[in-house]
């Protein structure tokens, strides 16, 4: 059922934006006069009301800094080829707490593996710990076929260089079903670098 007025009252919120006012005073006197009040709008157009507390509360960006990297982990035999990139990108927390994730794209034997995964890494000065989960789409050896398999994995590593420019790692996946289809079964390692 269509209300008139409560339409009218719809419409006249609608365009009271648009609508301006003048008040003069009493008796439409006005006790400032006309260059006073112009000085003061333009004072108030221009003065800068933003409270600079740049020193005191810093900017997200400024704790936090963030990185791009690559591991890379291979074997050294010649009857098995293993080769793997995981190219990552994170954040890192006053150069001691790095969070991220990435890609992982390998070559194990004859077939291809991919996947994914994301870490946590505590750097206490030269050794860091590592949290990291994966999950990767590869050649199932039980089942003889391509499916998913994943883990946490617990790594400890050693830094190279400031700022974490190279890394080297080694850490044991805590899923059986991952380890089977890994070629080191559950030992990790890779070797890391920053850019």
């Amino acid at each position: 059922m269509f209300q008139p007025k409560g339409f009218t009252v719809f419409i006249l919120f609608l365009v009271s934006q648009f609508c301006y006012g003048q008040y003069d005073g009493i008796n439409g006197e006005n006790r400032e006069s006309s260059s006073a009040a112009q000085s003061n709008r333009k004072q108030k157009l221009t003065g800068d009301t933003l409270i600079d507390d740049y020193e005191e509360n810093p900017s997200i960006l400024d704790i936090v800094s963030l990185y791009k990297g690559i591991e890379v982990a291979t074997n050294g035999s010649q009857n098995v080829l293993f080769l793997s990139l995981d190219p990552q990108a994170g954040a890192s927390l006053n150069e001691r707490l790095f969070l991220g994730g990435g890609v992982n794209l390998a070559i194990y034997n004859a077939s291809t593996m991919g996947g994914v995964f994301g870490f946590a890494r505590l750097s206490i000065n030269q050794i860091f710990f590592q949290a990291e989960y994966r999950a990767v789409n590869a050649f199932l050896i039980e089942e003889q076929k391509r499916g998913w398999v994943s883990s946490p994995i617990v790594m400890l590593g050693f830094v190279y260089g400031e700022d974490m420019a190279s890394w080297a790692s080694i850490g044991l996946s805590t899923n059986g079903d991952f380890s089977r289809n890994m070629p080191f079964g559950p030992l990790q390692f890779r070797f890391g670098i920053r850019f």
